[in-house]
């Protein structure tokens, strides 16, 4: 088993959608929503990057 280091949720006008991501000791990121913490995405620093700067950028706000 790994240990995962979480940072602190973040949080959609202090709701309770909140996204929480973290990372394991090898360095994998995950992500998961606080309210099913047993729900967890594993991505690449990469993959991670990539869907930072898409969503920084407005590629992603059709999601929303």
């Amino acid at each position: 088993m790994y240990e995962i280091k979480w940072e602190e949720p973040f949080c959609a006008g202090g709701g309770n959608a909140c996204i929480q991501i973290g990372h394991t000791t090898a360095g994998t990121p995950i992500l998961r929503e606080t309210s099913r913490p047993d729900e967890l995405v594993t991505t690449t620093r990469e993959g991670l990057r990539n869907f930072i700067e898409a969503a920084k950028s407005g590629e992603l706000d059709h999601l929303v």
